[in-house]
């Protein structure tokens, strides 16, 4: 098993332009990345992102594991692939692991680190992400790249087939619990400490793919955090909002090697 390592990166430079509907990229531009899949029947249907961590491990949203109707034989991993639902390597869910604060605070400690059946084979098309370090907290303003099979298009609805990738930036807290405050199904929202807001610099938001939950958000190679909620069909008013890899990153590196 490869040992799972953070990074430690100077946080500097603002993007001075954003790219609306995104880019077509590569899983070897991304070779961390990874898709979720959930069972429907005889179906599986691809689900939540993921991050590969170690050759038995990968990172992604608490809430894509968890659930009254959850099974770990309901989830797979599928790794090293620009389509979705082709291609690369599949892998069964050996146990997952919650983080322990997860579920007192409405989506805060949303992050979960799963434990694979069969080990993930390392190459061109799969390797380990790099995450940020413990305690390292983002600047407004700086620009990140949302990695994703979700949709590219504002208001959209029909997912892409292949990968993508966005450039985003991140916006100030009060200017996310003021875009989320007036909807009524969000007004209760609560952005804490260990999350940061992103959006688009022409309207501070994104329109949100629930399928991009658990997607990763990089800087310069490095995993600074991965989607937990937005507004699906949001007309790109609404912050897309990430669980930060900093607040986590020691229990990430612990919880990995079991």
């Amino acid at each position: 098993m490869a040992l799972l390592c953070w990074a430690v990166v100077l946080l500097a430079g603002v993007v001075c332009s954003s790219a609306a509907l995104g880019t077509q990229t590569s899983v070897e531009q991304y070779p961390s990345i990874a898709q979720v899949d959930n069972r429907a029947g005889l179906l599986w249907l691809q689900y939540c992102k993921a991050s590969v961590l170690t050759s038995y491990h990968v990172l992604s949203t608490a809430q894509c594991f968890s659930g009254v109707n959850y099974s770990d034989s309901n989830r797979r991993i599928r790794a090293g692939t620009s389509y979705r639902g082709t291609g690369g390597l599949v892998r069964g869910v050996n146990r997952v692991y919650i983080h322990p604060d997860f579920g007192n605070l409405d989506n805060d400690a949303d992050i979960a680190v799963v434990r694979l059946q069969e080990a993930l084979v390392f190459g061109d098309s799969i390797k380990q992400a790099l995450i940020l370090g413990q305690g390292i907290y983002l600047p407004t303003g700086l620009g990140l790249t949302l990695v994703s099979w979700g949709t590219t298009t504002e208001g959209g609805n029909i997912g892409n087939n292949n990968l993508y990738e966005l450039n985003l930036y991140t916006i100030k807290d009060e200017d996310c619990l003021l875009a989320y405050y007036y909807l009524q199904d969000y007004a209760n929202k609560t952005i804490t400490e260990n999350m940061f807001c992103t959006g688009l610099l022409s309207s501070k938001g994104r329109d949100l793919d629930s399928r991009d939950v658990g997607a990763p958000l990089f800087y310069s190679g490095v995993t600074m955090g991965i989607v937990s909620f937005g507004v699906s069909y949001g007309e790109d008013k609404y912050p897309v909002v990430a669980a930060a890899i900093s607040s986590y990153s020691n229990w990430i590196v612990e919880t990995a090697t079991y």
